[in-house]
């Protein structure tokens, strides 16, 4: 099981498997045998509180070692099978495998569960929606002016803002993941960015620009499309971070939802009945 090239130590004189030793600090390697009596501890008969996910994988050995194996613990294949358990050693220089007998009813430990797939799950998981656009004029209408300023801003909620939060647990680890908007781009259509929050909501009555988030078109929209509309559309940036099972990660989203706003020219008549 171990990068060549390695020289086996010791052999089952029936099997020719190759019998590693393994050792923890403040344990005495007493033997393969012993070996496997503590792996079947730690693994398919272990009791107790929780513990750190198993970092080992197992597969069954192939072939079964010899009947009057020590690896059998005094007992047959009629009563269980050996599985060949590989982990990695603790100083970080490698992987070490030792042979271990598990009972009849019982399994090796499942393998770990990687922290990053239930991160995935629990992003998967979360509401987020995109921006539900608001503004003053409202989208649709015909009472925007070139000069005028314009109002922006998206509906509150937990759904279109965040904090939303979402976990996922499996194999005794547990990923959280949240979910917040950072920042909205509003693309007002005539060629400018504006970023912004969430912007503050259009009081009526209110005279001015908005404190936060707002826009005064230079053209009609009618430079744009004879007749139509400037597009906007208003694009969230969610930042989601996760962590859980000793990792943790940061990701982001971006949502977008458009609308339409027609802006118009005020012409004034001059005295001599002409328009300016």
């Amino acid at each position: 099981m171990a990068a060549p090239p390695v020289d086996c130590a010791r052999k089952d004189a029936q099997t020719g498997i190759c019998l590693v030793e393994a050792t923890s600090p403040g344990q005495a390697a007493d033997g393969v045998a012993q070996e496997s009596e503590n792996a079947g501890e730690e693994g398919p008969e272990a009791s107790g509180g929780a513990a750190a996910p198993n970092p080992c994988t197992y597969s069954v050995a192939e072939p079964q070692p010899a009947p009057d194996s020590v690896i059998w613990q005094g007992k047959t294949a009629a009563d269980g099978v050996v599985y060949v358990q590989v982990c990695p050693r603790g100083d970080g220089s490698g992987l070490a495998a030792v042979l271990v007998f598990v009972p009849n009813g019982s399994a090796p430990p499942a393998p770990p569960v990687d922290p990053r797939v239930l991160a995935e799950q629990a992003i998967a998981s979360l509401v987020m929606r995109a921006p539900e656009i608001r503004m003053a004029p409202p989208p649709g209408s015909t009472s925007g002016l070139v000069g005028l300023p314009v109002w922006m801003w998206t509906e509150r909620g937990e759904q279109f803002l965040g904090p939303a939060r979402q976990s996922v647990s499996a194999g005794g680890v547990t990923v959280t993941a949240v979910g917040e908007v950072s920042r909205i781009a509003w693309d007002m259509g005539d060629g400018t960015t504006v970023v912004c929050g969430a912007g503050t909501p259009y009081v009526p009555g209110a005279g001015g620009e908005s404190p936060d988030c707002g826009h005064v078109y230079a053209q009609a929209s009618t430079r744009h499309v004879p007749g139509g509309a400037w597009p906007v559309t208003a694009t969230s940036t969610w930042t989601i971070t996760w962590s859980g099972g000793g990792l943790s990660g940061t990701e982001t989203l971006e949502l977008s939802s458009s609308a339409e706003l027609v802006v118009g020219e005020l012409h004034v008549l001059n005295q001599d009945g002409g328009r300016r």
